[in-house]
C-alpha cells in the first residue's frame, strides 16, 4: 500500500479533537494503513476476510511509529471510537480496527473538490477525470436495483434478530421497517456486524438485566446496539460466555460419576454456548 492516495475531508477540523495534533496524526495514520480492497487474513486460527477501510492494528505499534506513549494512542483510539469515527474488534494477539464509513468517504468522486489547475497533470487529466466521473454514475445507477435487494435482506435480517430479541427477552416490540429498534439494528448489520453477534449482545443483555430494576430501561435493541455501546456489548457478552463455559465445565465434573445424566445436561449447555461463540447460526424456534 505504499502508492495511491487516500481523501481527508475538511470537515475532520469540525471535530473538537482536531486541535491535537496526535489526533490529527494517528487518523491520518489510520486512512493511510487500511485497505482499499477486500483481501483474506488468518486470525485467531481462521480465514477471516479484512474489507476496505479495515487494518490489523494495535496501540502499541501505533505507539512505536510516533514514538509516543502507548496508553496515548488507546485514549485517542477510544475518543474516536465514542465519536464513530472507528470501530475496534479484539482478537487472541490481534486487534481488527474499521474506519466506519469508509467506502461513502473513500469511493465516490470528488464532486465539490477544488476548481483551480495548479499543475500540468490537473489540466492533461481533466478529460479522462470527467470519463471516469460519468462511468462511476452510470455504475451506481446500475446498482440501484442491487442496493434495493440488500435492503430488502438487510430488513429481512433485522426483523430476524428482532423475533430472536423478543423471544429470549419475553418482550412483543414491533419489527415494521419505521421502528427505532429495527434501524438500529440495521445499521448495526450495514456496518458489518452479523446477526449471531447481535444475538450474543441479546444474550448477554437478557442475561445481566432481565429481572431487575434497570429492565425497562435498558433492556431494548435500541439501547444494546447504539453505536457507543455495541462493541462494549459484545466484548462483554463473550467475556461472560468464557465465564459461564468454566462455571459450567467445573459443574460438569461435579456431576460426571454422582449424576451422569446431569453432567450430559450442562455438556449440551457448554456445546450450545460454544456453538455461538463461534459464529454457527442458532435455530430459530416459531
Amino acid at each position: 500500500m505504499s502508492n495511491g492516495y487516500v481523501k481527508i475531508f475538511r470537515k475532520v477540523l469540525d471535530n473538537p479533537n482536531a486541535s491535537n495534533h496526535l489526533f490529527l496524526a494517528v487518523w491520518s495514520y489510520l486512512l493511510l494503513k487500511a485497505s482499499h480492497k477486500p483481501y483474506v487474513m488468518r486470525i485467531a486460527g481462521e480465514d477471516r476476510v479484512l474489507n476496505a477501510g479495515d487494518l490489523v492494528c494495535s496501540c502499541r505499534q501505533v505507539a512505536k511509529f510516533f514514538n509516543i506513549d502507548k496508553d496515548t494512542v488507546n485514549r485517542i483510539f477510544g475518543t474516536m471510537e465514542k465519536d464513530s469515527m472507528i470501530r475496534r474488534k479484539m482478537y487472541s494477539r490481534k486487534t481488527v480496527i474499521t474506519v466506519s464509513n469508509w467506502s461513502s468517504y473513500q469511493d465516490t468522486p470528488d464532486t465539490n473538490g477544488d476548481t483551480r489547475r495548479d499543475t500540468l497533470g490537473d489540466t492533461l487529466g481533466d478529460t479522462n477525470k470527467k470519463k471516469e466521473e460519468r462511468r462511476k454514475i452510470d455504475d451506481r445507477a446500475k446498482n440501484q436495483n442491487a442496493s434495493s435487494e440488500k435492503d430488502k435482506e438487510a430488513l429481512k435480517l433485522s426483523k430476524e434478530v428482532m423475533a430472536q430479541f423478543n423471544q429470549r427477552a419475553g418482550k412483543s416490540y414491533k419489527d415494521h421497517a419505521g421502528s427505532e429498534h429495527i434501524k438500529h439494528i440495521r445499521a448495526r448489520l450495514n456496518e458489518g456486524y452479523t446477526v449471531e453477534e447481535l444475538i450474543e449482545v441479546i444474550d448477554h443483555k437478557v442475561k445481566e438485566l432481565k429481572g431487575t430494576e434497570n429492565e425497562a430501561k435498558w433492556l431494548n435493541p435500541t439501547t444494546m446496539f447504539r453505536p457507543s455501546n455495541i462493541e462494549r456489548n459484545l466484548d462483554f457478552a463473550r467475556t461472560a460466555d468464557d465465564m459461564e463455559i468454566a462455571r459450567l465445565i467445573k459443574e460438569c465434573k461435579r456431576f460426571e460419576t454422582s449424576n451422569p445424566a446431569q453432567a450430559q445436561v450442562i455438556e449440551e449447555k457448554i456445546r450450545k454456548i460454544k456453538q455461538r461463540k463461534h459464529g454457527e447460526r442458532p435455530v430459530l424456534q416459531s
